[in-house]
């Protein structure tokens, strides 16, 4: 910014813009003259670049001209909104008194700073989700490491301790956050973070806090020791104090409306990783779509804050059998009452978003239209509260919280000073409902009824100086005065001064008129002035409330979601499930929450499932139950599809919901893992094995015997030794060493011998059928092991040439047959018949000579084979010529 100190930067707009500069250097100053926000320098280049600007210059053309870019100020939010989700900072610099009446420069300040994770802005704000910016600190590569998460819109701050990088990681993937803020000693977490979330906008600081400091800071805050009482641990402490230096910087000198910090512990919470947050589309799904996504079939809330808990909820299920009970009952208390929760879900259709209101009052940003949603929504309390009355069950009354405070005070409040109806915005006038108070209705009044006021003087004075010819005049010389003609001039009170001899006769003036003059000509001034006024007192006592309000906002959060879940329970026929600290996991007829919806009606199977960690068997049913099960069958019958239904299951019961199952009942789980699925990423030299693989080793390096895993084909990325191989040994480790409830699906029949010496191991498979050469998929589990994959029927649904498809029927018989490959090769392991009989080792160079000798298996010439397996009435004219050119070269092959 040294270009141009000189000349143009040394006028005083530009020392007074250099100044402003110097304490928001990591930021883009928009600097405010006039109309326009301006900016300089190097700002001025990056706006221009980013907002596509016309880049121009101050003094241009001259050896100092500076660069210059400007927006609208009336259009600012939406460039400030563009600059955000590009990851930039910006410093907002306001005229701080009206240019018309000062002399000389007008005094100008950094009001707020706005950065990606602290934006009030409607435009930038999502009103269904959080709005995190998180900190986290960090004691070198291998932990622990400290995350505080601060939404300000909310005045949330929350902080947790996670024990290594993996589960830190896991941490700000389940939190989202719209910028993270890294610590000096966790430099490690930036590259694991960028990995999962490359777009999202990460900064490192440069200093660090010691535990003194940060406490220090949360209690200026908080007040006096309420850092470490509300978090014990010190490297939590300190990311959260990274959160509040941030905000305070941001706020110009405001105090931050953070009422308190909540620790939790990671273990609390089922834990569900990135990658398992992806394979089961939990909140979006693979292409990035909200449609399509769990959180988008089960989100029935109504107000915004019920949407955001219930997402926090999805993405965090407890673990507290306790606590997920009485959730539980909250629900099932709306389950069995159609009618209270259907007067709730009306209600509470009628409530604005309390928590972030709250926060505007806080901070002074409120909006005449804040004060009625406001008012609105605190008039449906008395509504809500009697409906819930109804309800006798003291275990329901105790999940839904007990006594509620309905803030009548407030409510009668805003009901006695705010109009029906405001404006958008407050200097527009009219926000003050008529009758609150006296000074303002008087302005108000002299405003809209000027005219008649000064006839009804005029009428007073006339009669009281009995002078029936006394008009009250104005000009824009004298101003107000009286005219009495020269026959009436005697008849002129004392008290009255003469003003002007006219050839007519006399003008006068008296207290009453240069009165009523003096507030005729400042009643505009004077209205907008008190207005403020009262608008001010009363931001001000609203924010003294803003506790009350956010407490009486997460109470009405807790029962959207509780009748929303209710809702959703009736609709799509779930049940309650039955939560406890077993290992086992039992459901009924379980179905899949999304697919179900996007199926045909009638046409989803349900399946059951029966899986025990258990080790010990107390009784015969419990010996019966297996901790693994190999699920086979072919493509498109189910499987990924059943797997994703009991891991989803599993969360929404863990979450406080119910299921879509008749029956079900849960082991608590300590966290979900899965594979699922096949993809690579290029962008960091990653195969899809490679991605595979380390999805695979996360998998075994996390789970616990209390754990979920869900793994669908693992090794199909490298040569069929080596994937068998490494399939067999993951699921050997998961039933030997893990001992964990694990569904695996594959294509590797051969696993399936692991159930042959393993106890704990069982097989089933996906049924499906094959008529007329069409494959039918019935998507019912059955025991055992597929005895084929449908693999030729498959490819023929998804439309490969009949003459593929034929080529392909002959190869596979042959291959079935333990003949060679078509090239005279050996194929590369032992096969199963269609009958599940072991086939001759096509390694073994005798294969061929030890085919019967009746000659039932005996070579046949693979164009006769190629005849019988094409289907003629699916051939094309061109597939019909293709393949009799591919006859005749088959015919002379062996000329």
């Amino acid at each position: 910014m040294s270009k141009g100190a000189g000349g143009s930067a040394a006028t005083p707009v530009m020392q007074q813009y250099l100044a402003a500069k110097e304490g928001q250097k990591d930021a883009l100053l928009f600097f405010r003259m006039g109309d326009f926000y301006e900016l300089f320098f190097e700002d001025a280049v990056i706006a221009a670049r980013a907002l596509d600007l016309t880049l121009t210059a101050r003094n241009k053309g001259a050896q100092d001209a500076i660069p210059m870019a400007g927006v609208p100020h009336h259009a600012a939010s939406s460039y400030i909104q563009r600059l955000l989700e590009q990851g930039f900072k910006v410093a907002i610099c306001e005229q701080m008194a009206d240019p018309s009446k000062v002399k000389g420069i007008v005094p100008r300040e950094v009001v707020r700073v706005v950065t990606p994770g602290i934006v009030f802005d409607e435009a930038g704000l999502a009103a269904r989700e959080n709005h995190y910016l998180v900190a986290i600190e960090g004691e070198g590569a291998r932990g622990p490491f400290g995350l505080a998460a601060l939404d300000m819109t909310t005045g949330e701050l929350v902080a947790c301790e996670a024990s290594d990088l993996a589960s830190a990681v896991a941490e700000l993937v389940r939190l989202d956050p719209r910028e993270v803020l890294v610590a000096p000693s966790a430099a490690e977490v930036v590259v694991a973070f960028a990995q999962a979330r490359p777009r999202a906008v990460v900064r490192r600081e440069r200093e660090g806090f010691d535990d003194d400091e940060a406490s220090a800071l949360l209690d200026a805050v908080l007040g006096a020791g309420e850092a470490r009482a509300g978090c014990a641990s010190a490297i939590a402490r300190r990311a959260a104090a990274r959160c509040v230096q941030t905000a305070r910087a941001c706020e110009a000198g405001r105090p931050l409306p953070i009422a308190r910090i909540a620790s939790y512990e990671l273990g609390e919470t089922l834990l569900l990783d990135d990658a398992t947050q992806a394979h089961l589309e939990l909140v979006r799904t693979m292409d990035g779509s909200d449609h399509g996504a769990l959180l988008g079939q089960i989100d029935a809330t109504k107000t915004a804050a019920g949407a955001r808990l219930l997402r926090r909820r999805l993405l965090a299920p407890r673990t507290s059998v306790p606590q997920i009970r009485r959730r539980l009952d909250a629900v099932e208390l709306f389950v069995t009452q159609p009618g209270l929760r259907a007067e709730l879900r009306t209600r509470l259709g009628n409530v604005s978003d309390l928590e972030r209101l709250a926060v505007k009052f806080a901070f002074d940003r409120a909006a005449p239209r804040d004060f009625v949603a406001t008012r609105a929504s605190l008039g449906e309390l008395p509504a809500i509260v009697a409906e819930l009355e109804r309800c006798r069950d003291p275990i329901a009354r105790e999940a839904l919280g007990g006594e509620i405070d309905l803030c009548t005070d407030l409510h009668a409040l805003l009901a006695r000073a705010v109009s029906d109806d405001p404006p958008a915005r407050a200097s527009d006038g009219g926000v003050i409902r008529e009758g609150f108070d006296a000074a303002l209705d008087e302005a108000r009044t002299l405003m809209k009824d000027g005219q008649r006021v000064i006839v009804d003087l005029e009428t007073r004075l006339r009669e009281s100086a009995s002078i029936p010819s006394l008009k009250l005049r104005y000009t824009r010389v004298f101003g107000w005065y009286m005219e009495v003609t020269r026959s009436h001039v005697d008849k002129a009170p004392k008290e009255w001064r003469r003003k002007q001899t006219i050839s007519t006769g006399e003008r006068f003036t008296c207290d009453d008129l240069d009165t009523l003059a003096d507030k005729l000509a400042h009643a505009e001034e004077k209205s907008a002035t008190r207005e403020a006024e009262l608008l001010a007192r009363l931001v001000k006592e609203l924010a003294v409330h803003v506790d009350r309000l956010r407490v009486v906002a997460a109470r009405l959060a807790e029962w959207d979601v509780a009748s929303a879940l209710a809702e959703i329970a009736h609709k799509g026929d779930f049940a309650r499930p039955d939560v406890d600290d077993s290992l086992d996991l039992e459901i009924e007829d379980g179905r899949h929450p999304v697919v179900e919806k996007l199926a045909a009606a009638g046409r989803f199977v349900p399946n059951d499932v029966e899986l025990s960690a258990a080790r010990e068997a107390t009784d015969l049913a419990r010996a019966e139950k297996k901790r693994l099960w190999l699920v086979t069958g072919p493509n498109m019958a189910g499987k990924s599809t059943l797997m994703r239904q009991v891991a989803l299951i599993v969360i929404l019961a863990q979450m406080g919901s119910f299921v879509p199952a008749r029956r079900a009942r849960v082991g608590v789980v300590d966290r979900v893992l899965t594979r699922v699925g096949a993809s690579d990423n290029l962008s960091r030299g990653e195969s899809t094995f490679m991605v595979e693989m380390k999805e695979t080793a996360n998998v075994l390096r996390r789970a616990t015997r209390r754990s979920l895993v869900v793994l669908d084909e693992i090794g199909r990325g490298t040569s069929t030794y080596d994937g068998l191989s490494i399939a067999w040994s993951v699921a050997e480790h998961l039933h030997d060493v893990v001992g964990c409830r694990t569904l695996f699906a594959t294509h590797y029949h051969e696993l399936t011998e692991l159930a042959a010496t393993h106890a704990g191991c069982e097989n089933w498979s996906v049924s499906a059928r094959e008529h007329q050469g069409d494959i039918v998929f019935l998507h019912k589990l059955q025991r055992g092991a597929a005895s084929r994959s449908y693999g030729v029927a498959c490819a023929r649904l998804a439309g490969l040439p009949e003459i593929v498809l034929a080529r392909a029927r002959v190869i596979l018989g042959e291959l079935e047959r333990g003949a060679a490959l078509p090239s005279g090769g050996r194929a590369s392991m032992r096969a199963r018949s269609r009958e599940g009989r072991p086939q001759l080792d096509m390694f073994d160079a005798d294969a061929r000579s030890a085919m019967p000798e009746d000659g039932s298996h005996a070579a046949k010439h693979p164009a006769l084979e190629m005849l019988r397996a094409v289907d003629i009435d699916r051939l094309t004219p061109l597939e019909a010529l293709q393949l009799l050119a591919n006859l005749r070269n088959m015919s002379t092959a062996d000329s």
